[in-house]
């Protein structure tokens, strides 16, 4: 605003305020004037704030677009392609079965079904483990542990080879037991395929009787059997005969045996049969 004082009156005339609506001569209008309220560069930003949020956005579509690409082009490309198979822990079954079995091979490393390939190579009965891993960029890694012979399931005329476990490896003639094994005849009959197990209450009665009764008892096994109808059943060195029934509670059996056995000889009692399937009952026969 301008205080303007009148040209021809006299000095003492009161003064008038005259308000400009226009700019004066030779001003320009200043970024207030057409931009924010405020008078300053922030108005003209937020004007243009929107063009730059479509460019940053613009920026981060074309980011994620160029990401995409690439792991489209990752995903498709035959650098990524199962093209080995590897095999380790292996001793009797050949490396080409196994690899065969689990059907990897020209797959993708990214959608590779290595469950199902698992479960498939755990079709042969040999195998006691099976775990498998992707080493990148193109390969596969089989990892197993084998069964290991045990002893012997005589059944229907032909000798198997077990496991630990009562897994049939396969004949004798096939697959050789261990020296001295732990020998199971069986009452049944037919035959055992390659992979069925056998009973398994007559496996862990091997398994623990053989070490056991030469020293709860001081005598030695000479035929574990698994009879149809009344279980496991063990013959000793002198002639005498246990009808256990099944594997639980080895430790009581055992003691009631021990027990029994004294009590027969302080008496002098002559027993061929000790029946122990009935607990705390044990018979004589």
């Amino acid at each position: 605003m301008t205080a303007r004082r009148g040209g021809k009156g006299p000095r003492d005339l009161p003064a008038r305020i005259l308000r400009h609506t226009r700019p004066a001569v030779g001003r320009r209008n200043t970024p207030a004037a057409r931009g924010g309220s405020d008078g300053s560069e922030r108005g003209l930003m937020q004007r243009l704030r929107p063009g730059r949020k479509c460019a940053i956005a613009g920026v981060v579509l074309g980011i994620f677009g160029v990401l995409g690409g690439g792991a489209y082009a990752a995903y498709a490309s035959p650098i990524f392609e199962v093209s080995t198979v590897e095999v380790r822990g292996n001793e009797n079954v050949e490396a080409a079965t196994i690899a065969g079995r689990a059907d990897l091979a020209g797959e993708s490393m990214f959608t590779a079904d290595l469950s199902g390939a698992q479960h498939d190579i755990y079709e042969i009965a040999r195998l006691e483990t099976v775990r498998l891993e992707r080493s990148w960029p193109d390969t596969v890694v089989i990892h197993v542990e084998e069964r290991q012979p045990w002893g012997t399931w005589e059944q229907g005329g032909l000798s198997y080879t077990i496991d630990r476990d009562g897994v049939v490896l396969g004949t004798a003639d096939d697959i050789a037991p261990p020296e001295d094994p732990p020998v199971i005849v069986s009452s049944e009959v037919g035959a055992r395929d390659l992979g069925e197990r056998v009973d398994h209450h007559a496996v862990a009665v091997a398994r623990d009787i053989y070490e056991l009764l030469p020293e709860r008892l001081g005598t030695s096994v000479t035929e574990v059997a698994f009879l149809t109808g009344k279980g496991v059943q063990v013959t000793t060195a002198d002639g005498h005969v246990a009808v256990l029934g099944d594997s639980s509670g080895m430790d009581y059996k055992l003691a009631v045996w021990a027990e029994m056995a004294a009590t027969a000889e302080e008496e002098d009692i002559d027993y061929n049969v000790i029946d122990l399937r009935y607990g705390n009952r044990p018979v004589l026969q």
